[in-house]
């Protein structure tokens, strides 16, 4: 379920009743800050493929989870 929806470009809480439920999921996603290394370490096939650190950091920049995996990290 989507707790939230934009206002002039500003993330508001749709339901001010669901802020509880909406403020676990936030604490879940922020717990969840192992998941990139996790995903890049098992899941990716790039790192299996010998390529050079160059190519790999370029392959990773690219990556359409990245945007993810930096909110996490934060």
């Amino acid at each position: 379920m989507r707790y939230t929806e934009y206002h002039c470009g500003k993330a508001v809480i749709k339901d001010k009743s669901k802020l509880s439920e909406a403020m676990e999921k936030l604490a879940k996603i922020e717990d969840m800050t192992g998941i990139p290394q996790i995903c890049c370490d098992e899941y990716c096939k790039y790192p299996n493929q010998r390529l050079r650190q160059e190519e790999l950091d370029e392959i990773c920049t690219e990556c359409e989870l990245a945007p993810l995996f930096e909110m996490l990290i934060k």
